[in-house]
């Protein structure tokens, strides 16, 4: 009884020190939340397929307002070219009526006109200048209607020209709402987008791949994480040589030139050094994932145990793959080499991390739990600025 009455108040004072983890969850409980995801996700199907479809429809629309506008605006330049020509027609006729006009002025007096008829050597001669006379007065009529109508046809065009333009500026202020209501439902193109019914797929790769390895539905998810990683200490950039092209956070689309949020840090190298096009895992870590789809093209996702902590990186666009799901890694080895595939512009790396074992932990999430990959890893400030190496520390 006196042993018992000593170890039950040195049990509480541990209960009390001893921090219980609230947030932990086991591997069964993630696997419990992931299929409610996919129940979700089958039950919302209809709703994703109307939205795909008023998508679809919008960018269709889209691209009808960029053929109208193309339209109306070779039809402007017609049209421009068409009064610049009037106008020139139009100064023709004015200098042709001036002439008439002067000769009028001069055959004006009845004098004149008799002695232009009276200078007539014959009958025929006569007749002649007579009808040259009124013909003359009849072409000058002919001219100023010509011109009149000419005039009207230019106004007509001018105003033509006028409410074209009002159609071009009304669906260029379209266009821009449809890519507004693209933008706001996060539907633009980018190059780091994975659906989520190909999340739920990877996730349930990963899952299986932690119970292979031995976890079990009862083991909370971080710790038998641990048995699994190999350790490391610090983060390394993942090329050798290169530079940052574009960084995390807001930016302007380089492909649909909207602003998005780029979940990322893109970075680049020479092509004239073609070891430096090996991308290099960023620690030492185990390969959860590898995968390819049309946005963020062969990627590769990596889980690391960093001093007790849990992170996860991920390589995108990349040329071609070197490592397999389940592959334990070092920072020295050539995970795969740099591309240009998915919805990419050029030859690049795109770097994403997470502070969180993405697609085993089911709080960390796609794009919302991603982090600045400056936060761990140091780069040169500037852009386009050369490293040229994996360790120097640049201010």
């Amino acid at each position: 009884m006196k042993k018992i009455k000593y170890i039950l108040p040195v049990l509480l004072l541990l209960v009390l020190i001893i921090p219980i983890n609230t947030n932990a969850k086991t591997l069964g409980q993630y696997r419990n939340e992931l299929n409610e995801l996919e129940k979700k996700y089958k039950e919302n199907k209809d709703k994703i397929q109307y939205n795909e479809s008023q998508i679809a429809a919008a960018k269709a629309r889209i691209n009808e307002i960029y053929n109208e506008i193309e339209a109306g605006e070779k039809e402007m330049i017609e049209l421009n070219k068409q009064i610049a020509q009037l106008n020139e027609d139009i100064i023709q006729k004015r200098e042709e009526i001036k002439s008439i006009l002067k000769y009028n002025q001069v055959s004006k007096g009845e004098s004149a006109y008799l002695e232009y008829l009276f200078k007539a050597k014959s009958i025929t001669d006569f007749i002649y200048r007579a009808t040259v006379s009124e013909q003359m007065s009849n072409y000058n009529k002919e001219l100023i209607n010509e011109m009149n109508a000419m005039i009207k046809q230019n106004e007509e065009n001018i105003k033509k020209l006028q409410e074209k333009e009002k159609e071009l500026t009304a669906k260029r202020e379209e266009l821009n709402q449809k890519i507004a209501i693209l933008n706001s439902q996060n539907i633009s193109l980018t190059d780091e987008t994975i659906s989520e019914e190909e999340e739920i797929k990877a996730s349930k790769e990963v899952i299986a791949f932690y119970e292979k390895a031995g976890c079990k539905d009862g083991d909370e998810v971080t710790t038998c994480a641990a048995k699994q990683l190999p350790p490391g200490t610090k983060f390394y950039r993942p090329l050798i040589k290169g530079y940052v092209t574009s960084e995390y956070g807001y930016r302007i689309h380089p492909i649909n030139g909207g602003a998005n949020n780029h979940s990322g840090l893109d970075m680049s190298t020479y092509k004239s050094c073609s070891s430096c096009h090996e991308i290099l895992s960023v620690a030492a870590g185990k390969v959860a994932y590898v995968g390819y789809n049309s946005s963020m093209g062969n990627y590769i996702v990596i889980h690391h145990n960093i001093s007790g902590g849990y992170y996860s990186s991920m390589y995108m666009h990349l040329s071609s793959t070197r490592v397999r799901k389940g592959d334990i890694v070092s920072k020295d080895t050539v995970i795969g080499i740099m591309g240009n595939t998915g919805s990419s512009t050029a030859t690049h790396l795109h770097l994403t991390m997470f502070a969180c074992l993405y697609l085993s932990d089911s709080r960390c999430k796609y794009p919302g739990s991603t982090v600045n990959p400056r936060n761990y890893i140091n780069f040169p400030s500037q852009h386009y600025y050369d490293f040229t190496d994996r360790n120097r520390y640049y201010d």
